[in-house]
């Protein structure tokens, strides 16, 4: 066989491998999903069921579910936190989307997790409506604190914790990304014989770790003050949103209700434009037309879904995700941004080490699971060609 007929013959066999692959993070690779319900994240006060009041508070569990594929033997693997609707009023962890997202998620090598968090908002209130977002996000910087602490028994990936919220739930995302500690509303210090609710991190546990994602998705969502995101908040964020959503305005109003007591917020379409603005990575799907929930569902149970755009929101959303997780290209194994001899010998090494596993995303070229003399032979081919 000559050198061309060779070279043909590899490349014939590479576009058959990628064409039938399946790529971890990004396709579904597991057929079944473990669930570990009622997973206690933290403990903190909570509003009686009128939320009139916030002096007569009763602590409660914070709990999570956590859904894992069947027989994942990965050590460092990436969660995504949901965040489930209900516009602060009610909802939870059991809500229909976020039950199918963390089952989708886990299939495709995620350790998924569906966080209940404290409800609370009266809606002729936008103190009230101030405090209700705040809580929510104290209770999801608990649950990355609590995951960050307990990453080496969950084996997950300290460094690969996203969120991904819908509604009221893409409220707390943006907020616990873009807000910082000195941008506390001055209602949260609260007033009367309502109680300061402290810090960001100061809530549901103790424990001290970074409570930033590494990633956001957001599901028409919204942000109470566009100067909370400034040049130094560069988590990456992907946003859906309808434009003609009458529930969380897409650019600017009132949200949930259309009286005019909570405060204004600014949609998906504005924090694109101002993100862009600071060269801050990041996507919006405008879906012109479009309402509140367009993937099927109502404050997170479904209607008349799920419908083909909860497939399209679920593989863009993987496709952002995948491409944080593996930023670099295809055969640059030391992650140095060229692909070079460095890569060639750092694979070699890894063949030849019988202690190491030779096996990377970056080195498995020909997408067969395992890296081996013929990813060897195509990095080679490639680099003589270039």
């Amino acid at each position: 066989m000559n050198r061309c007929q060779a070279k043909f013959f590899l490349i014939f066999l590479l576009i058959i491998t990628i064409a039938q692959s399946q790529m971890r993070y990004r396709d579904t690779i597991f057929n079944d999903v473990v669930k570990t319900e009622d997973v206690i994240y933290g403990n903190a006060p909570d509003l009686p069921f009128l939320f009139l009041f916030e002096w007569n508070t009763v602590d409660i569990n914070l709990e999570m579910d956590i859904y894992e594929p069947v027989g994942d033997t990965i050590s460092n693997r990436p969660v995504i936190i949901f965040i489930h609707s209900g516009a602060f009023f009610s909802g939870d962890n059991e809500a229909d989307d976020m039950v199918a997202l963390s089952i989708e998620s886990a299939k495709r090598g995620y350790v998924a997790v569906s966080i209940s968090y404290r409800l609370g908002l009266n809606v002729l209130s936008g103190y009230s409506g101030e405090r209700a977002v705040y809580r929510g996000v104290q209770d999801a910087s608990a649950a990355i604190r609590y995951l960050r602490e307990n990453h080496v028994q969950y084996r997950i990936d300290y460094d690969k914790i996203f969120v991904w919220g819908s509604s009221a739930g893409s409220f707390i995302g943006f907020h616990l990304t873009y807000m910082e500690e000195d941008e506390r509303p001055e209602s949260t210090y609260g007033g009367g014989d309502d109680p300061d609710l402290g810090c960001i991190d100061c809530e549901g546990n103790e424990f001290e770790h970074n409570s930033k994602p590494d990633g956001a998705i957001n599901c028409w969502g919204a942000i109470g003050d566009l100067d909370y995101i400034d040049e130094n908040n560069t988590i990456p964020t992907i946003m859906f949103h309808g434009t003609s959503d009458s529930v969380v305005p897409f650019e600017s109003g009132f949200p949930f209700t259309i009286d005019i007591f909570l405060p204004i917020v600014f949609g998906s379409g504005l924090i694109h434009e101002h993100l862009n603005d600071l060269n801050i990575s990041n996507t919006l799907y405008a879906e012109e037309g479009l309402p509140h929930e367009y993937w099927g569902t109502s404050n997170g149970d479904w209607v008349n879904g799920p419908n083909e755009y909860f497939d399209s929101i679920k593989n863009e959303a993987y496709d952002f995700l995948f491409n944080i997780i593996y930023p670099f290209d295809i055969g640059d194994i030391n992650n140095d941004g060229i692909i070079n001899l460095f890569d060639v010998s750092n694979l070699v090494s890894r063949l030849l080490d019988s202690n190491s596993n030779p096996y990377n995303y970056y080195s498995d070229l020909n997408f067969d699971g395992i890296s081996n003399i013929f990813d060897l032979i195509l990095i080679l081919d490639h680099l003589s060609n270039s």
